[in-house]
């Protein structure tokens, strides 16, 4: 039998929570970022894969983009370092524009790769402190596919999908078990695993009004990715020799189900707007809604089984209890606005551009007072962005269109956030969470006329 525990525990140990992916919390490509990620009615980039799709049909020529992001935490609990990991990686993608049916129309494609490992998970109780949103949620593979069409020159329409992946899988175990001659055991074992597809929808539409002003609209769906492993080890156990008839033989089987959210993005719907003040200078603001509610508690949920047959030659025997799983609380997170602004200033150089760009956000805490069991960490945050850009024009005949390099500078500051214990016997007690985090970047872009 001690295979069964050991079984359990690794079961148990199952991955926790990878809260959604990067760019929920540190932007898509350096000028997004840099204007503070306020360009629902204003992208016309690459980033329009992740802001807002309809912003695709604004190109008329092919454009790749590749960028390196940069962010390194620093979160403490009473002045202590939590060693949050550094977030790094590449992104980009291609937008290829066209026609059909004389409505033009955009294809694009956004793709996030950290540079060190696809995809991270890290398991935690639920009396751990974490930083939950922060942890390894950055560690997360990201592609989207978006279609953009403009059936009129004011309005651009726009949707996608993207998508992750989803692990189903368990393994199967049987045969004979000697508890006292263990050597002399007998087990075949079989192993099923399943990397299932997830995808959600994001879409988005861009209005053109007078007066120099467009509007726009972004919805991007919930998304939830599990893990869940079953395990059934079942035969019969033997006190003595398995080939010896006066052994007691104890049929039986023991089954493990483990269940556990991997990562999770909550549905958002955008309302942005971007006023052309002047030619060489514009001014944007985006309002967003945060569906934290329906967030679950990512501790893993197990559901544990045996059934022993124990012969009435054996006296003083009896089935052991099963242990019972732990209750996990509820989250209680709660909807957020996340309100948003950007400024860019442009200045020509010859046939070519510099350009300038500020931008700020709030992103309020969707998580509740922690004063049970539960030790889940997270502050509001003020995210402050700066950056800049050079695009170069008709550089020779190689290269007709444009480069432009980007490079962007953003700086978290989190509110200190007490964490007061109901309980004065509680196992970790009160603390002070504080924290900065630094986000750097740079993109490259090339469009072809």
């Amino acid at each position: 039998m001690r295979a069964l525990p050991a079984l359990a525990l690794a079961l148990a140990l199952a991955p926790s929570a990878a809260r959604a992916n990067p760019l929920d919390m540190y932007g898509f490509l350096s000028r997004s970022t840099s204007l503070g990620g306020a360009v629902t009615a204003d992208v016309g980039d690459v980033s329009a894969g992740y802001y807002n799709p309809a912003g695709l049909a604004r190109l008329r020529a092919f454009r790749a983009e590749l960028g390196y992001l940069y962010a390194s935490p620093s979160l403490s609990t009473d002045g202590r370092d939590n060693h949050v990991d550094a977030s790094r990686g590449f992104i980009g993608g291609l937008v290829a524009p066209g026609r059909i049916f004389r409505l033009p129309f955009a294809f694009g494609l956004a793709v996030h790769v950290p540079d060190d490992r696809l995809s991270q998970v890290r398991a935690l109780t639920q009396t751990q402190p974490r930083w939950e949103l922060y942890s390894v949620r950055l560690q997360r593979l990201y592609i989207a596919a978006s279609l953009a069409i403009s059936p009129w020159r004011w309005l651009r329409l726009g949707a996608g999908l993207v998508f992750m992946a989803s692990t189903r899988g368990g393994f199967d175990i049987s045969g004979r078990i000697s508890a006292t001659q263990p050597a002399n055991s007998a087990l075949t074992h079989g192993v099923d695993a399943d990397l299932t597809a997830v995808r959600y929808l994001q879409a988005g539409a861009q209005v053109d009004l007078p007066a120099n002003v467009t509007v726009g609209a972004a919805f991007r769906d919930e998304f939830r990715l599990d893990t869940q492993l079953d395990a059934n080890l079942q035969g019969q156990i033997y006190v003595g020799g398995i080939n010896d008839p006066r052994a007691l033989v104890i049929p039986g089987s023991y089954g493990l189900r483990s269940r556990v959210l991997t990562a999770f993005q909550p549905r958002q719907v955008v309302l942005g707007a971007v006023w052309r003040m002047a030619p060489n200078l514009r001014v944007m603001a985006d309002l967003m809604w945060v569906q934290w509610s329906r967030y679950e508690n990512p501790t893993a949920s197990l559901d544990v089984s045996l059934d022993l047959t124990i012969p009435a030659s054996g006296p003083g025997l009896r089935q052991p209890s099963v242990p019972q799983p732990a209750a996990r609380e509820a989250m209680r997170f709660h909807d957020t606005f996340v309100p948003r602004v950007g400024m860019e200033l442009t200045t020509p150089v010859g046939r070519h551009t510099l350009a300038f760009r500020l931008g700020y956000h709030f992103d309020p805490s969707p998580a509740p007072a922690q004063p049970g069991l539960t030790n889940f960490i997270d502050a509001s945050r003020h995210v402050a962005a700066f950056g800049m850009g050079i695009t170069l024009r008709r550089l020779g005949a190689a290269l007709p269109g444009t480069v432009s390099l980007d490079v962007h500078a953003a700086m978290q500051l989190l509110d200190s956030r007490s964490i007061v214990k109901a309980d004065p016997n509680d196992p970790v007690g009160d603390y002070l969470a504080t924290g900065t985090v630094l986000n750097l970047g740079t993109t490259l872009a090339v469009g072809f006329e």
